[in-house]
């Protein structure tokens, strides 16, 4: 069963993105482009699961691949709902509609729509659900989240408000499955 089968939606379908015209859609394409590339932090933080299980194997501690493995793949169906219902295009696509060049890293993650950051939303949701059951390397779990958000922007797959508006998704997933007693801490 899929854990976020009765999540609602709703109250994020009210909170749309910048609008492609506006200016700070025209900002958020300029602040991406100082950004410099750095391919190899995009492609090693591009693997969600992989980057949390370094982080907790380093620990010395077991790694609930199963677990995270399902709590993203499960995430991805309610994630996709809000792309797909906004369809906000990529920035390197409206960079080019404005005639700006805007370089980026070309991913298989990269095939849907940009708003919200589905990385984002994951890696945060992931990242607290982790700390409950590993408080002692909490630090560690919320910097990775960012770093994983972050590299969405250094390889120009997001705008900013694309990975805000996905790190309140994920804390938001994670409080549902609080609400409903998911057991976090059995992960």
């Amino acid at each position: 069963m899929n854990l976020f089968k009765d999540y609602n939606l709703n109250t994020f379908k009210l909170q749309k993105p910048p609008a492609d015209n506006s200016m700070q859609t025209f900002k958020e394409l300029q602040d991406l482009n100082k950004i410099p590339i750095n391919r190899s932090f995009v492609e090693e933080k591009d693997d969600i699961v992989g980057s949390f299980k370094k982080v907790t194997e380093n620990a010395g501690l077991p790694f609930p691949e199963e677990e995270v493995t399902k709590l993203q793949d499960d995430s991805t169906v309610a994630i996709k709902k809000l792309k797909n219902y906004y369809n906000r295009p990529r920035p390197h696509v409206l960079a080019s509609s404005m005639g700006m060049k805007l370089d980026n890293v070309q991913l298989n993650s990269m095939k849907t729509p940009s708003y919200p950051s589905g990385h984002s939303a994951q890696s945060k949701l992931i990242a607290n659900v982790l700390s409950d059951k590993y408080p002692e390397l909490k630090e560690q779990y919320q910097n990775e989240a960012k770093q994983i958000s972050d590299s969405r922007n250094v390889g120009r797959a997001h705008y900013k408000s694309d990975s805000t508006f996905g790190t309140r998704i994920g804390d938001d997933m994670y409080n549902y499955l609080k609400q409903n007693n998911y057991g976090v801490r059995s992960i």
